[in-house]
């Protein structure tokens, strides 16, 4: 098990995930379901229930990390 710490990713779904993609952070790719992603604080893009709110959740449950 591995534990990552990120915080910060507040603004807009687009450039806060942009973090956790795979061409930005590679290592994301070789996790799985045993590791954990934390944001610690300013997360900040999902909140309004919105189609695009939608989307970004699925993207973000799809990656191979808890």
């Amino acid at each position: 098990m591995a534990i990552y710490v990120t915080g910060d990713v507040h603004g807009r779904a687009e450039h806060g995930s942009s973090r956790f993609a795979f061409k930005n952070w590679p290592l994301g790719r070789t996790l799985t379901r045993d590791d954990v992603v934390i944001v610690a604080g300013d997360f900040g893009f999902v909140w309004d229930g919105s189609n695009a709110e939608k989307y970004w959740l699925d993207w973000f449950e799809s990656k191979p990390w808890t």
